[in-house]
């Protein structure tokens, strides 16, 4: 069948770019990651980098095969012509399903249809779907295609996520932190100048742009100050080949920095990995928050704040930066999803 499949089907650029193309026909055992980013978020990139070192440092048996978000119907036709009865089928994790994002949603959706038959796997995420009548239609829609694969399994990476999973699909639902969380990455000694904003611009902004402007010019009169996001302007297109070079880039420009200001998840996990004093606002619907209280806040030199008077912010700012960084380790919150794979 395998050889078959192998004459069957050309294979498309972003099917197995991490792999020898023969490593499709192989006998080892398959994990399909779909869903892979070709976007710039650096933080759905770095979850991406995090799932793939997360199967190869704990089961080096199975043979790990991403798939672009480009070439999702093409992904699913190969895999649908390989796929063994023991192969896991994954989809990326991240912060968008739900209703913000349904191109991803979407995709989320027919693959998780495609393979009812197979153990099937979202990695974790964040879940909302907006209170309207079009978030209500796409709550709909994808209650009635996870609700057709019986072999689902849904991760969420905080609390408020994991009841809205349980009240919402009848899939089994496990909860762990972030996928970026599980990394083990030594960050390198930099010499650290400034304050860096990581701010979003897209539609999870709730902080306005007039408190953005005036905390910028108070923080300024003391340091040099930046501003930037996680989504990066520069590039249009990361390909699998390109992400840990960008990733590695991001990483040293949050820790080149003696604070970090952000509302982005990501840049507050960015900061934990490079022990970079970080304060942290929120998004529309509390992903940020959410992580930091249930996993986070025992950090000394991280801190959410729902805080937008300036006043009380500059000492808050000094004890981060005050702050001897400390460790958490949630390697074993993690465990559950090891036990996922290895069952």
């Amino acid at each position: 069948m395998l050889n078959q499949a192998r004459k069957e089907f050309s294979i498309v650029k972003g099917i197995a770019p991490n792999v020898n193309q023969d490593a499709l026909f192989n006998d080892k055992r398959k994990v399909f990651l779909f869903g892979s980013p070709s976007y710039t978020n650096m933080g759905d990139q770095a979850i991406a980098y995090a799932e793939e070192k997360f199967i190869e440092n704990c089961f080096p048996y199975y043979e790990y095969i991403e798939i672009m978000d480009y070439a999702t119907d093409e992904g699913i036709e190969l895999v649908k012509k390989i796929i063994n009865a023991d192969d896991i089928v994954c989809f990326t994790g991240g912060g968008n399903l739900g209703s913000l994002y349904v191109d991803i949603e979407e995709d989320r959706r027919k693959v998780i249809e495609s393979f009812k038959d197979y153990r099937t796997i979202v990695f974790p995420q964040s879940v909302f779907f907006e209170d309207t009548e079009e978030g209500r239609a796409e709550k709909k829609k994808s209650q009635e295609a996870y609700n057709q694969n019986p072999n689902l399994t849904l991760v969420a990476r905080e609390k408020q996520t994991l009841e809205i999973l349980k009240d919402t699909f009848q899939a089994n639902v496990l909860y762990t932190p972030d996928m970026v969380l599980s990394l083990s990455i030594e960050p390198r000694d930099l010499e650290r100048e400034g304050v860096l904003f990581v701010l979003r611009a897209d539609k999870e902004k709730v902080t306005e742009e007039s408190f953005v402007s005036d905390l910028m010019n108070l923080v300024g009169k003391d340091n040099h100050v930046e501003r930037t996001d996680t989504v990066l302007s520069e590039v249009d297109v990361i390909d699998y080949a390109d992400r840990e070079d960008q990733l590695l880039k991001m990483l040293d420009k949050i820790g080149s920095k003696k604070l970090i200001i952000t509302d982005r998840l990501h840049a507050m996990i960015f900061s934990i990995i490079t022990k970079t004093p970080c304060l942290v606002f929120g998004n529309s619907y509390g992903k940020a928050k959410h992580s930091y209280n249930d996993w986070l806040h025992e950090l000394s030199f991280i801190e959410y704040t729902d805080n937008k008077e300036l006043n009380g912010l500059p000492s808050i700012i000094e004890k981060l930066q005050s702050a001897e960084p400390n460790k958490i380790d949630v390697r074993e919150d993690f465990q559950v999803l090891k036990d996922f794979f290895r069952g």
